[in-house]
């Protein structure tokens, strides 16, 4: 289960163009197009229109619900753990966590992102995903336990559940990740409520018996809410989605080539985010880094519905892909102006109501920076912006493209931050306008590069790779009209 942080590099989904353009969108249509109706059928066709447009709608306010579901159940465990634990339980347990975060956005991306724009059920790629999924879960439980010791965060049988911790939150994000591919939202919706539930019915349960509270129980918690994550995903899914393969002359190169650049490009974000924080802390102060961040918490809500869209798009784009008809930049675009107008009237709700809503945040003990609340907001809609474009280049394997996109737009940020900061640490405040404000220039180199590579109007078959993308796997058929994944529904 992810959360807010983990899944910061998803983003938008095209609703409101669904019926307006269904002949350009790819979702639910088959892939060779149907013979034109005789005029009496008109009326069946609109009924056959409006009820994709309908599923589409379903689809994306699903992956919204999941966003909210983990990130409010990501906020109740920790607010959990900071009444029950104390000042020092609960810093051992947020550095704990954080690992779980990093390690988690590592596996997510080279594992979960090839899932959804890969063929997962080709022999070849399934036998690569399976040694990746292995790899990872093995590597991640022990990098784990290695700096939890390093660090003295746990005792013996804290570092051993949290190893297992580890090993099982994988387990689930890879289940959660096909839930993803297969664009079932409201289901992996329920396996997150499942994991919640069950993390609060153990940890209760043993508090209410007379445990003592701890770390280790904390872990175990949450160990059996992923456990129980992990058994309704078996259940629920079908079975092809088990289904072994050899593990001898796998695409694991091919994958691989993809994967790195993902994964690196996922870590940007995460990381200049880090960066700046750090900055603010060393030149200003932690009280003035508080303030900066109560403006990111209160305008949340926007963030966390761009991130849940986001998922439902970048497989929106990737099925279009597989399927032979592929989606165009100015379809992207759409969603840029969609997603963007959402985070805007979000924001401003925050803005309007941070006289209310502030001293719920802060508690009262300090006060929210309107001036970063305001540059909060323009993160979230630059951040909308990008996004849309960002997925469907993901979905044309450019990740390589969009990582150096990103990385000189991070550092220009940071790199104006870092020179604000250095001529006067009052300048905190100003950090999410650096980091926002480029978002604007990525959209629209993003866009020019996508142009490039759009296939021809109003035809599908073979699309030309753009320049940038990474290598096919040798001998992989090209993206014709009806060669997509078939058991996507």
């Amino acid at each position: 289960m992810s959360t807010p942080e983990s899944t910061v590099e998803a983003s938008a989904v095209e609703m409101s163009s669904v019926e307006a353009s269904t002949a350009e969108t790819a979702i639910d249509l088959p892939a060779v197009p149907d013979p034109a109706p005789a005029a009496p059928a008109a009326g069946g066709r609109g009924k056959r229109m409006a009820g994709k447009a309908g599923r589409l709608l379903a689809s994306a306010g699903g992956a919204v619900a999941v966003q909210f579901v983990t990130a409010g159940g990501s906020l109740v465990v920790q607010s959990l753990a900071a009444r029950t634990l104390g000042a020092s339980g609960y810093g051992a347990y947020a550095l704990l966590f954080s690992i779980i975060v990093m390690i988690t956005s590592v596996q997510t991306s080279w594992v979960g992102d090839t899932l959804t724009v890969f063929d997962r059920f080709e022999p070849r790629v399934r036998g690569a995903l399976l040694l990746s999924v292995g790899g990872t879960v093995v590597a991640g439980a022990a990098v784990g336990a290695v700096v939890a010791a390093v660090m003295h965060l746990a005792g013996p049988l804290g570092i051993a559940l949290f190893a297992l911790s580890v090993a099982l939150w994988l387990l689930e994000e890879t289940g959660r990740r096909i839930f993803t591919a297969r664009m079932e939202f409201w289901r992996l919706t329920v396996n997150d409520a499942c994991y919640l539930l069950t993390t609060l019915a153990v940890l209760g349960g043993s508090l209410g018996a007379g445990a003592d509270a701890s770390v280790e129980l904390l872990l175990a918690s949450m160990c059996a809410g992923s456990a129980a994550s992990i058994l309704l995903a078996r259940v629920r899914l079908p079975r092809e989605e088990y289904a072994l393969a050899p593990l001898r002359g796998t695409a694991f190169r091919e994958i691989l080539a993809f994967s790195w650049w993902r994964s690196v490009q996922a870590g940007i974000r995460p990381t200049a985010l880090l960066l700046a924080r750090v900055m603010i802390a060393g030149f200003a102060s932690t009280a003035a880094l508080a303030g900066v961040e109560a403006a990111r918490l209160l305008l949340s809500p926007a963030l966390t519905f761009v991130n849940g869209a986001g998922w439902f798009l970048l497989g929106d784009f990737a099925k279009a892909e597989k399927a032979g008809r592929p989606m165009r930049a100015r379809q992207a675009v759409r969603a840029c102006g969609l997603m963007s107008g959402i985070a805007l009237v979000m924001s401003l709700g925050g803005i309007l109501l941070v006289g209310w809503l502030g001293p719920v945040v802060t508690g009262g003990s300090f006060e929210v920076d309107r001036v970063a609340l305001g540059g909060w907001a323009l993160y979230s809609v630059c951040f909308s912006c990008t996004l849309p474009l960002a997925s469907l280049a993901t979905a044309r394997k450019q990740s390589r493209s969009v990582f150096v996109i990103r990385g000189v737009e991070s550092l220009s940020g940071l790199a104006v931050l870092l020179g604000l900061l250095a001529a006067d640490p009052g300048h905190a405040a100003i950090a999410p306008y650096c980091l926002g404000a480029g978002g604007i220039v990525s959209a629209v180199m993003l866009w020019r590069m996508l142009r490039k590579g759009d296939p021809p109007r109003g035809g599908g078959g073979t699309v030309p790779a753009p320049a940038g993308t990474e290598p096919r796997e040798p001998g992989a058929p090209a993206r014709t009209a009806g060669s997509g994944d078939q058991l996507v529904r």
